[in-house]
């Protein structure tokens, strides 16, 4: 009985971790079906592309930045003036140890047309990123203390991206931030159960032996 309990434990502790997430965007692919980390058709002809749905188009956490060709560029993109793209996750709570965040974004090309201006909540993120035309990109990160930080004290990320007189053609599908609910068992962990069993297992077959003798 021991033997099933104990292994019902390790079950229990290598069970996946839960996670809660939150999404703005819809991952269709910029509204055009364009695959993950794939080439995209969209040029300068297409500079004012535009795939948001009429729910999109009104939003305001940021989903109105999405689906879109060239993003807060002024004379191209469908956002009139505006050159600062922000988008916001709210009512995160204030009790983050870890957050995850990824981005699918398009044709970002700092050094050729110039660097954005990113912040998290107000904190500096590099986003001179190099990935070329005519190319799609998933990016993931790990939120910085500081960040974990901030988002406990206001219970939200509000991330900017502040074009900053860069000249480049760039686009996001979705971004999706998550949260780590549980930490997952230390290798030591697993070795002291394992060792345990084997002991229980060992006793159990002395006293099977003592009966049968």
């Amino acid at each position: 009985m021991r033997i099933i309990s104990m292994m019902s434990l390790l079950a229990l502790m290598s069970g996946p971790v839960a996670a809660a997430s939150w999404q703005i965007g819809d991952n269709d692919g910029y509204g055009a079906g364009i695959c993950d980390n794939c080439q995209h058709s969209f040029n300068g002809f297409t500079a004012n592309y535009d795939g948001r749905s009429a729910a999109e188009m009104v939003a305001t956490d940021g989903t109105q930045y999405t689906d879109t060709y060239s993003t807060a560029q002024p004379g191209f993109s469908p956002h009139g003036s505006e050159t600062v793209a922000t988008f916001s996750f709210t009512g995160l709570g204030n009790s983050w140890a870890v957050g995850h965040l990824e981005i699918d974004m398009a044709d970002f090309q700092a050094s050729t047309f110039g660097s954005v201006i990113t912040t998290f909540n107000g904190i500096t993120q590099n986003f001179a990123y190099n990935d070329g035309f005519p190319n799609t990109l998933i990016h993931f990160y790990t939120l910085t203390g500081s960040v974990i930080d901030s988002i406990n004290a206001t219970g939200e990320l509000v991330i900017t991206i502040d074009r900053n007189n860069s000249t480049d053609f760039y686009g996001f599908d979705y971004l999706k931030l998550s949260d780590i609910a549980a930490p997952v068992p230390e290798p030591e962990t697993y070795a002291m159960l394992l060792v345990g069993l084997g002991l229980l297992g060992f006793a159990n077959r002395r006293r099977m032996q003592k009966t049968v003798a």
